[in-house]
């Protein structure tokens, strides 16, 4: 599968979608060119089957905060994609991005129009697999105030659920977005979870009192640190027993 490889696609899209607001600026109608329309995909206009994970959605005037939400925007997509590409590896990063725009692409075609907001789905599909698998990881909201992310997933989840049951339309745009994280991410976590489950048992069980203090109980296989460390430090077990820490988890094929 190294040949669907795509090492920072998300960014390539992101970059895309820079261009399209801008384009949206000077011509407010470029959305049209480029969202999904069956019947002229039909007719010819292939191209929207691509562009409209990155049509531009809002912000049509343009405007300092425009400016200033697409640069937020820009550098937590990059950090998504760079993030995500360490602990995977670029293959299975290109198939995740994939899958989701395979099943919005399917939803569209059934529909026959395009939703509006499959780039945001897209963006939010992949800022919750970031979210799971580093939730300590902290943004600084206005360059001021840290907020761990998965407080931020956690209020996206709840819009999203409050959309849904007000909007019910609305999950024909966000279950195909979410499929692969439903699908990869999540069973992996339960898994991970699971094995720290196990282990913290096989620790109460042991008779720690016969072992130094100096002896820690978990250990990254790359960095060497242990829970005895300063840093707050999340540990996962592989299916093959190593130890990892959440910072230097492998990538997985």
């Amino acid at each position: 599968m190294e040949w669907i490889s795509f090492p920072g696609l998300f960014k390539y899209l992101t970059f895309l979608g820079v261009i399209g607001y801008a384009c949206q600026w000077a011509r407010p109608d470029i959305a049209d060119l480029l969202d999904f329309d069956r019947g002229k995909i039909f007719a010819g206009e292939v191209w929207r089957i691509f562009t409209f994970i990155f049509a531009p959605m809002g912000l049509q005037s343009f405007s300092a905060w425009g400016v200033f939400m697409l640069y937020i925007l820009v550098q937590l997509s990059f950090l998504i994609s760079d993030s995500l590409e360490n602990a995977w590896g670029a293959t299975r990063t290109t198939l995740y991005i994939f899958a989701a725009w395979a099943g919005m692409l399917a939803v569209n075609f059934i529909l026959g129009f395009g939703l509006p907001g499959g780039g945001s789905m897209l963006f939010t599909s992949m800022f919750f697999a970031f979210a799971t698998l580093f939730p300590k990881y902290e943004l600084l909201i206005f360059f001021l105030i840290p907020v761990q992310v998965r407080i931020l997933a956690g209020i996206t989840a709840v819009i999203m659920l409050i959309n849904a049951v007000t909007h019910p339309f609305t999950l024909f745009l966000v279950l195909p977005a979410m499929l692969p994280y439903f699908l990869w991410v999540l069973p992996d976590v339960i898994h991970g979870r699971k094995s720290l489950v196990k282990a913290a048992s096989r620790r109460r069980k042991f008779n720690v009192s016969k072992l130094p203090e100096s002896v820690p109980f978990h250990k990254c296989e790359v960095c060497q640190r242990t829970e005895r460390d300063p840093a707050d430090l999340e540990f996962f077990v592989t299916p093959d027993g190593k130890e990892y820490c959440s910072e230097h988890l492998p990538p997985q094929s």
